[in-house]
Order: structure tokens, then C-alpha cells, then sequence
């Protein structure tokens, strides 16, 4: 029986996301912001790979009910957002990601998606939210029938043999929007990390995430004590007037990374006020480090090592939950990741919408490089198993770029 001997290949990925600040009824001027970015961003950096655009990039997200959201949602390859993600892609040959509100020909059913577009303007792949949040199920929202999914996107050469000859590579791609990163419902035990462990089960090496994830200040600013919203609205009022900005944000202030500096590290109990929504040029390291325990199954922990085949098989039960994983174990290995990649982008909007809805911003690229790095395995960013390639501050639109290097196997 001959046996097909594998193939590494180091493949160079420039990966750009956007951060905007989109309000509801305002699509055309949030296009034009959007332009004048991308122009700015043409003038300062060489044309990147992929474009990744937020959840909802142009239209707003505090929508409360089908008939308030019905006309800004369009069939896939139909509307203003897949006519901007069609010309990002044919101005810089690239792919371009971007999240909107769909409503399908078929059955006039509603759900929250994010399209993908290659370098020549055609769609390529249409991905639907399959963890919703309750702001989703206001108007309607519906789950991804198909769950988690994977899909293939060709680079033309991006990828280096060990002889240095360029080659075309094609990467096991998936999207999460925004709550897929969640517990399901918030209900699901915490550490099913369900979109992590499917990924690491998968092989996905390419991870894109649009996203409008919230601030923690809005946490308190949507609860049901009056006392407590009236404050966390006082705050955020008075937060807006600090930092000068508008009460639903910054919009046209632009941020553009171009820069191979790498996010500085902070461990949970370092991250500060989690509440203060201020430095706004600055990341939440708060939801940085959330985001990247939501990815534990590609982080590297020590404490794996002591767990036993007899344990593990108690959590994956043969034939009955589509895992082979948990936390990143197999009944055969301690870390099912070790000495594999993944590069990770996250999208995520900024601003403000109602007065109460704060989004986090923070947009980031990540790298999971594999290894073992012993004494350097917390479950946050100073875990060296993962790279802070850049991230966006918490506040103003902007655009992070970055050329990101790893190893894949063919």
C-alpha cells in the first residue's frame, strides 16, 4: 500500500478588517465613510488578501422587529452591501467578507449573514448566524439550519514550498458571527467552547469573525434595574462628553494600522475598569481576552497533560455529540493543536446606537502558532500559543492591517 507523503507549505496572509460605526437609517452616509477610509488605506498600505467588514457593517443593529429591519434586507447577492463588498474586491483583488440582514426569495425568511466575495466581484459563499442573540430573535432572526460550516478559499501565490517555488493554496475557511462565539443561548456549559472545538475539529485554519459584540458597559445599561440603567446611562453619557464625541459615537475619526506592532499582553486581573468607556484609541483587553478564552481548545495549557483517556471519554462519548474534542483534548492526545496554525480575524463595529447599546470595537488579528509554552499558559492574551498581531482601539472607525505568516500541511 503506498502512502502519499505530505507537504508543508508557509503561507503569507495580508488580512484587513474594518471597524465602523453604522446607525440605523443611515446607509448611505456610513457608505461614504466607508470609501473614504478604504481610499485613505489605498494610499498608506499595499492591497491585502482579504477584507473583513463587521456584523451588520452598514445598516445598524438595535432592530426590534420584521417590520423595522424588512428594508434593509436583501438576498445575497443583491443590496448595498454586497455592491460595496463588490467593489472592495475588484478596487484590491481580494476576497471581502461582509455581515448583513438577509431575506431569502424562497420563503421570505429572515437571518443575520455574511456574504463572501472574490477578487472578480461573484459570490462565493453565504454564511448565517447559528447562535442568536436576543436583539436576533426580536425581528425574527432564524438559526442557521446547517449549524457551523467550513468552506475554501483559493489564494493564488500566497504559499512557498520548501524549495521557495510560489504556489496557489487553498484554506479551510469558516465564519462565526458574533454570538457563535457564545455558549448557545448562554446556556450551554461554558467550557463546549462549541465554535472553537468545531473549528479544531475541523482543521480550519482560516477563522473569520464579523461581529457587533457589545461593551461591558451595556451590559448594566440593558438590565431590568432602573437604578442601575439610569446610572450606566449617566456614565455614558458623561463619557461621550469626555472623550468629545458624539452620544452615538465616533464616526469619521479614523484609525488606520498599518503597522507590524504587536497588541500589548494583559492578563485578566491587569485589564482595568472594565465598565470605563474611555481611550477610545485603545482595545478593550477585556473582550480581547473573553474572545480568546472562547478560543481555549487552540490555546495551550499545561493542566491537559494530567487529564486521563478514562476522564475525556466521559465528555466525548462515542457517537453522540459531534465532537472529537474537548477543550482542545482528544482521548488520544493531550492537545489535538499542538504544532498546527490558525490565523483568526475579528471584525467588530464601534459606536454607539439608543443612547444604552455601546460596542466594543477592539477589531483584532490573532495567530494560534501550536506550541507548548510552558509557564506562559493562562487562559487570556499572555498565553504565547497565541500572537497579538494588532487590534483596533475600542472607539473610533479605522482599518488594521497585517501580514500574518504560517504553516500549513498539504
Amino acid at each position: 500500500m503506498s502512502s502519499v507523503a505530505s507537504t508543508k507549505l508557509a503561507v503569507n496572509l495580508r488580512i484587513a478588517v474594518v471597524q465602523l460605526n453604522p446607525q440605523i437609517g443611515q446607509v448611505k452616509q456610513t457608505i461614504a465613510r466607508t470609501w473614504e477610509l478604504l481610499n485613505k488605506f489605498k494610499q498608506n498600505s499595499k492591497p491585502p488578501d482579504i477584507v473583513v467588514f463587521p456584523e451588520f457593517a452598514l445598516t445598524g443593529y438595535n432592530f426590534h422587529s420584521r417590520d423595522q429591519i424588512l428594508p434593509y434586507c436583501t438576498v445575497a447577492n443583491v443590496g448595498p452591501s454586497y455592491d460595496l463588498a463588490c467593489k472592495v474586491s475588484q478596487t484590491f483583488q481580494c476576497y471581502t467578507v461582509i455581515g448583513y440582514p438577509e431575506k431569502t426569495m424562497e420563503d421570505d425568511r429572515l437571518y443575520n449573514a455574511a456574504a463572501v466575495v472574490d477578487p472578480k466581484g461573484q459570490l462565493v459563499f453565504n454564511y448565517r448566524k447559528s447562535f442568536l442573540y436576543e436583539t436576533d430573535e426580536e425581528w425574527g432572526c432564524n438559526e442557521n439550519p446547517r449549524g457551523f460550516q467550513t468552506f475554501p478559499l483559493t489564494f493564488k501565490n500566497n504559499a512557498r514550498d520548501a524549495n521557495g517555488n510560489l504556489q496557489e493554496v487553498t484554506l479551510k475557511t469558516s465564519i462565526g458571527i458574533c454570538m457563535d462565539l457564545s455558549p448557545y443561548k448562554f446556556k450551554a456549559p461554558f467550557h463546549d467552547c462549541e465554535f472553537a472545538t468545531y473549528n479544531l475539529d475541523q482543521a480550519t485554519e482560516l477563522i473569520i469573525c464579523p461581529m457587533a459584540w457589545l461593551h461591558s458597559i451595556s451590559a448594566i445599561a440593558g438590565n431590568d434595574n432602573e437604578n442601575d440603567v439610569r446610572l450606566a446611562l449617566h456614565t455614558i453619557e458623561r463619557s461621550c462628553e469626555r472623550e468629545h464625541v458624539p452620544l452615538d459615537g465616533s464616526r469619521g475619526q479614523f484609525e488606520l494600522n498599518v503597522s507590524e506592532n504587536a497588541t500589548i499582553r494583559l492578563s485578566r486581573s491587569d485589564e482595568g475598569n472594565r465598565m470605563a468607556y474611555a481611550e477610545l484609541d485603545k482595545p478593550d483587553m477585556s473582550n480581547v481576552n473573553y474572545w480568546l478564552l472562547r478560543f481555549l481548545p487552540f490555546l495551550f495549557l499545561q493542566e491537559r497533560k494530567e487529564w486521563s483517556p478514562q476522564a475525556l471519554s466521559k465528555v466525548i462519548p462515542d457517537g453522540r455529540l459531534p465532537r472529537n474534542s474537548y477543550i482542545g483534548a482528544t482521548r488520544s492526545g493531550h492537545w489535538a493543536f499542538k504544532n498546527r496554525s490558525a490565523v483568526l480575524a475579528i471584525a467588530n463595529r464601534c459606536g454607539i446606537e439608543e443612547a444604552k447599546t455601546v460596542f466594543a470595537g477592539s477589531s483584532g488579528i490573532y495567530k494560534f502558532n501550536g506550541k507548548e509554552c510552558e509557564g506562559h499558559d493562562a487562559m487570556d492574551s499572555t498565553n504565547n500559543s497565541v500572537e497579538l498581531r494588532g487590534n483596533l482601539g475600542k472607539g473610533h472607525e479605522g482599518i488594521l492591517c497585517r501580514d500574518v505568516q504560517f504553516q500549513v500541511v498539504r
